[in-house]
């Protein structure tokens, strides 16, 4: 496949999100893939860096399996050797981890058939349920927020 920058558009907002306009700038025109890797590395080290600062409380297994995936991410983007290969890897990276912090990633590998129907299917608390708790502080910042920006936008969060 041959790379087109048209592809990259939504991972370089993501990267702006996270790192600030100077990533933007950085990858705006580049075709360097090592300079992906780098920036997708760095995405997954935000995250793992995040969910230390920000989930308090947590089992082992779920701490291992997050760990494990975060760590398998980077072997996947060193290995990518074409941009699509890259964005693959990035994505089911994050798929697995966005699963994971729901409850658990599914494990379905030689089922047949699994459909979207039955939300039990899609039930992912079995080991452990996810829990969103919001003080009056958070709560309040969040309202400010929504105030001064329509949509969630235009107002810069940490």
């Amino acid at each position: 496949m041959r790379y087109n920058q048209e592809y990259g558009y939504a991972l370089k907002i993501l990267f702006e999100n996270l790192f600030g306009i100077s990533a933007w700038y950085d990858i705006k025109h580049s075709t360097d893939l090592k300079k992906w890797k780098s920036y997708s590395k760095k995405a997954l080290s935000a995250l793992e860096i995040s969910a230390q600062a920000t989930v308090q409380v947590v089992d082992n297994n779920w701490e291992k399996e997050f760990y494990s995936i975060i760590e398998f991410g980077r072997k996947r983007i060193d290995s990518s050797k074409y941009f699509e290969q890259l964005l693959s890897n990035l994505a089911a990276s994050f798929g697995e981890l966005s699963f994971l912090q729901l409850g658990m990633l599914p494990r379905r590998k030689g089922i047949k058939k699994v459909t979207l129907r039955h939300p039990s299917d899609w039930k992912l608390d079995r080991y452990r349920s996810v829990q969103y708790v919001q003080s009056a502080k958070q709560r309040e910042a969040s309202n400010k927020k929504s105030l001064k920006s329509p949509g969630g936008t235009g107002e810069v969060d940490p």
